[in-house]
Order: C-alpha cells, then structure tokens, then sequence
C-alpha cells in the first residue's frame, strides 16, 4: 500500500516554513511553496508533504475562503487524505473562514482544530485560549497592528466568520465527529496535543486537522508519511538580521541583542568593513510605522543588495510580512525545510543555484532562519547564534 501525502495550508510565510521544519524534525521529506501552486500531484511526487504559504492572514475574509477552498478542491482532486490547516497561535488571520474552506473542499468532512501550543505557552481551558495564563484577548496581541485579537474564546471566534456548527471540549467530548462541523480540542499539555493527534490517525471520520506547529508535528510523526532525514548541517560563520516586524517583543529582541555584542550595518556599508565570522543585525528606517506592501518591497531590495556585496552564510528574519517579501524579491525560491534552531523558530535551506541575480553569484547555500514576531526569549538572538553559529 502506497504511504500517505500530506497537505498544509498556512497563511503566512513564518507559519509555513515552522510546520516544514516540525516535519523535517520527524523525517518527513517536504516542500515550502507560495501560492498559487498548480497542479498539487506534480508538487508532492517526491515528497511526504507539501507546506504552501497561501498569503491569507491580512486579505478579506471572502479572499482567504476562497484562496483555502481553491488549494482544498485540488487536493481532493489529488485524493490527498491529510488537509491540515496551520492556524496562528494567537488566533490572528481568518481563521473561521479558512476552516471553512476546507470543510467545504471535502464536501463535509468534519474538522480537529487543536489550538494548543503548550511549550510556547499557549493553552486552551474550556475553549479559551491562554498566554502564559493570561487570556490572549489581554495580552500585547490584542494591539497588534495588523491582526489585533480582542476574543479569547475559540468557538466565539470561528463564529464570528464561520456559519458552521462549532463544538467545544476535552478529546473525550470530541471523538464522535459531527459532518460539517468543527470540533475545537481544549489542551494545557504537550502530552494532551499528542492525544489528539493520536486519535485523529486512529479515526476513520476525520480527514481535516487544523492547529497551530505541534499538533501537525505529532501528526507527521504518526502518520504513515514517507520518510528521510534531512542532510546534516555543519555551523554556518557569518549571518544578516533582518527585521520588520512590529511587535513589541521582537523590537525587544534586537535591543538585546545589541547588549550582547551584535553589530549593526546599514545599506551602505561596504563589505571591506565586514567580519566575515560575525552576525550583523540590518539597521533600517521605518517613517510610517507600518508594514505597507511598499515598505516591505524596499526592505527586501536593501537586504538583496546587501547579499549581492556580501555572501553572508545565513539570514535570519523576524516577520512573516517581511520574509514574504524578501523571498518574492529572490524569485521564490525553493524552501527545504531543515529542522528547528529552538521551539517554533525554523530553519530551511536555499541551494545557491536556486538564488536570483539579485543576490549574486554564490558558491555555497543561503540557510533562512524566520521567526514570528511575537515568539521567543528576550535573548533569543544569542540563543539562536549559539546553536548554529560557528563561534
């Protein structure tokens, strides 16, 4: 019997490059792409799964259905058996109309969100969700500037953009799947997100998960998925900082990663003033205070110039807006996913063959390193130097 494929839709490019990496950490061979993808067969020949950033979290809610429902139906043309829709943590983008979608494609099938990510301290009680046990309505994301959250109860939300029946409640409550319904799972453990994953591979009624990283991880990893590890990695020299996101804890981030001794650059220098073993963080302006399309195309042509003069072994970017950007700058080029450097923040390889000419002619791999804002440790910049950097 032929192993199963596997399809996951995120709505932004840090999303999809996390699940990649969570699948890579489980020996499951997978493919980044960014939409519109056509046909789904050719994509997953050689793969265990296929990730495609769909680009939905900040379009309309009628654009985000009707994106997830065009890659849905081609799976279902594909006979593709596991859709899984990789949902932010936060509960920021349109989540309720995405899930609908899917349901949609699969012609009412029945849907396991599992909104928990315990080891980043996201936990669901009695369908709300909790950030380091504070309701996410209160937390810094409620003041996002793109995606402000202001519910902290899930099935609440769904509603709000899903006209479908929604249910809520510990996995005991959820085994007996309703058609055209969406069952949200409560779960304060790691230990509870495995459960859940185990009890979807075991069912058969359920096709159609949704969730944040982990609950995709515990899936790849037991699902009967084609397997192969991932070539090794030796430590990488030099690396470019790029970020571009606004949130609070990533601008926290970068103020101490400069008290731990990170240099700075702009687009100016030259590249006789660099130190080919350091980490340098991209020091640029931003008069509107806003991630505008514009802004963000600037950015990305600055950090390409940058890479042309420079051949910097790795780029680290905080941000899905940005690295969007900055990889549609690089001509999309073909994402492999490599693994984790720490909890939720991936790394995935781009052969230098794959690079444009905007870049420059290189002779050895570009490995990306993205990060949502929100996510990480104050010194997460060390941390993450300290794993992959060659010191």
């Amino acid at each position: 019997m032929a192993k199963q494929q596997m399809l996951i839709l995120a709505d932004d490019l840090t999303g999809a490059l996390e699940v990649g990496a969570k699948l890579a950490a489980a020996e499951v061979p997978a493919q980044v792409k960014i939409a519109p993808v056509h046909p789904l067969s050719r994509r997953l020949s050689d793969a265990g799964a296929l990730v495609i950033d769909t680009e939905t979290r900040h379009v309309s809610s009628n654009e985000a259905f009707g994106r997830i429902l065009h890659a849905a139906r081609l799976a279902r043309a594909e006979a593709i058996p596991i859709v899984y829709k990789k949902t932010d943590s936060t509960l920021r983008g349109n989540i309720g109309a995405e899930l609908a979608a899917v349901i949609e494609a699969y012609a009412g099938s029945p849907l396991l969100y599992v909104p928990a990510y315990p080891k980043m301290g996201r936990k669901v009680r009695n369908g709300f969700l909790y950030v380091e046990g504070v309701l996410v309505g209160n937390t810094c994301f409620a003041t996002d500037p793109l995606n402000p959250v202001s519910e902290s109860h899930i099935p609440r939300l769904i509603s709000t953009q899903c006209p479908l029946r929604v249910r809520s409640g510990r996995l005991t409550d959820l085994i007996d799947p309703e058609p055209r319904s969406i069952a949200v799972c409560d779960g304060e453990t790691e230990g509870d997100v495995e459960a859940a994953a185990r009890a979807f591979v075991s069912s058969s009624s359920y096709r159609l998960a949704a969730g944040p990283a982990p609950f995709a991880a515990h899936l790849a990893r037991l699902a009967d998925l084609p397997r192969g590890a991932p070539p090794p990695m030796r430590k990488r020299k030099s690396a470019l900082i790029v970020s571009g996101s606004l949130n609070k804890i990533s601008a926290d981030q970068l103020v101490q990663a400069k008290r731990d001794g990170f240099q700075t650059i702009d687009s100016g220098l030259s590249s006789a003033g660099i130190d080919r073993a350091d980490w340098y963080i991209f020091e640029h302006q931003n008069a509107d205070g806003v991630i505008s399309s514009e802004f963000g195309r600037s950015l990305a042509k600055s950090v390409c110039r940058i890479l042309e003069r420079i051949s910097f072994d790795i780029l680290v970017i905080f941000g899905g807006d940005t690295a969007y950007a900055i990889m549609e700058a690089m001509g999309h080029p073909n994402l492999h996913p490599w693994g984790e450097v720490l909890e939720g923040i991936p790394i995935s390889r781009i052969s230098a063959r794959d690079l444009c000419g905007e870049t420059g002619k290189r002779d050895h791999d570009l490995y990306l390193v993205t990060k949502a804002g929100g996510f990480g440790s104050p010194d997460v910049l060390s941390c993450i130097r300290n794993a992959i950097g060659e010191r």
